[in-house]
């Protein structure tokens, strides 16, 4: 019998558009409050948090592909003064 590890994904609610939310799964803490800052919609607050899957899951799969999406971005230059 295979034992299935339990993990930790964390999320960041996306903007569809239409009036629909989703979430982006990602596989650290940073990468969705990153994610969440860098939405041009923004939300009134902080809206990330975390969920706990398996290995391997659909959701843990998903968070893989963002993740390394994330890790390739260039990094935003937080300090450049605005014109």
């Amino acid at each position: 019998m295979e034992l299935l590890k339990r993990i930790t994904i964390w999320f960041s609610i996306a903007n569809g558009g239409d009036g629909s939310a989703h979430p982006r799964w990602f596989l650290t803490e940073e990468a969705a409050e990153d994610d969440q800052e860098s939405d041009d919609e923004g939300w009134g607050e902080s809206c990330t948090g975390s969920v706990e899957t398996f290995e391997g899951s659909d959701i843990h799969k998903r968070a893989v592909i963002n993740e390394e999406n994330y890790k390739s971005k260039p990094p935003r230059d937080d300090d450049e003064d605005e014109d």
